[in-house]
């Protein structure tokens, strides 16, 4: 599956694989007008109502987020990693940029991706002057489990079995952890099956809070780390292809969060656990780094609409679409 960034169209799969009120009835060329406006619309500023705080930063395109939205494909073998931990200044809205404690630069992480059962070595590195470290949630020995802080300059090799497949969130664990986390160091796990998935369009949406006035709340919601973003712009996919997102919770500061997608259901795998999936709906609850593996097809060309249904969350950053084609 490949994915052309988020204002494009997600790649073949397997190749890495408003309506308005009248008291009249519609017409048949009003539904076939709103079905090409919803789906036509290019990507950018006509994508749809956006603007100030929340909205993205004038100067990110479509291809701003790849890094930490598109999975790297499936591979087998030992994972090499080098994750450092550097403090930059991120802007994660139009009117808003924080000092952020970032794996390699970004908030989200990298996307780290391995087959169950495979090594994973990461070679970390704390290049700040704050004590830090790398925990991944999942099953692996306790002896790597990376909860001890490594302190500034410091260097340590963390070496885990992957598994359970599945999504995996990791994060930094030293203390104080909520603070920690709320500056920016999180990321995703994916670990495969052994004999793999079947073939979909794969996406990751990981949903971050941002206290940007430092006073212990966030201000500030985002999927993959910059508000507004898939609202300008859409995650676009060919109507009809089965569609993977691995949707994961990492807000620090709020007890849950959500997803809900508009127009369609899909089905849950909790953890992304499991070879068949556990029920169907629409909206899915999460509380802290709780995620899931969903699963669904958009058969009918258009925008649909996903978001929080913590409206409070929705509003302030969290909302965006996919653009089915």
């Amino acid at each position: 599956m490949t994915l052309l960034g988020a204002g494009a169209v997600l790649g073949s799969v397997g190749t890495h694989a408003a309506a308005h009120a009248s008291s009249a009835a519609p017409t048949t060329d009003h539904y076939e007008s709103e079905r090409r406006l919803s789906s036509e619309l290019p990507a950018g500023d006509a994508a749809g109502p956006y603007g100030g705080s929340y909205s993205p930063p004038n100067e990110l395109d479509e291809t701003a987020l790849d890094a930490v939205t598109i999975p790297p494909p499936p591979n087998s073998g030992p994972v090499e990693v080098e994750m450092t931990v550097v403090e930059t200044e991120i802007a994660v809205g139009r009117d808003n940029t924080v000092a952020a404690w970032t794996y390699n630069g970004s908030a989200p992480g990298p996307i780290i991706r391995a087959t169950e059962g495979e090594l994973i070595r990461i070679r970390f590195v704390n290049a700040t002057g704050h004590d830090h470290n790398l925990h991944f949630h999942g099953r692996h020995s306790p002896i790597h489990d990376g909860w001890e802080p490594v302190p500034p300059g410091g260097e340590v090799i963390y070496e885990i079995e992957a598994g359970p497949a599945g999504v995996h969130p990791y994060h930094c664990h030293t203390m104080p952890i909520d603070l920690h986390i709320s500056k920016g160091l999180y990321g995703t796990l994916i670990v495969d099956p052994p004999g793999g998935r079947s073939d979909a369009h794969e996406v990751v949406l990981a949903l971050t809070g941002w206290d940007v006035n430092d006073d212990g709340r966030n201000e500030l919601y985002t999927w993959n780390g910059v508000a507004g973003f898939f609202e300008k712009f859409p995650i676009k996919i060919p109507a009809g292809e089965p569609v993977r997102t691995y949707v994961l919770n990492l807000m620090e500061y709020e007890p849950v969060g959500s997803f809900h997608l508009h127009a369609e259901t899909f089905t849950v795998f909790p953890a992304g656990i499991g070879s068949q999936p556990a029920f169907e709906t629409d909206v899915i609850t999460l509380g802290q780094m709780e995620r899931a593996m969903i699963e669904f097809h958009l058969s009918d060309r258009g925008r649909y609409m996903f978001h929080p249904h913590q409206h409070s969350i929705a509003h302030r950053g969290a909302t965006g679409w996919f653009s089915a084609i």
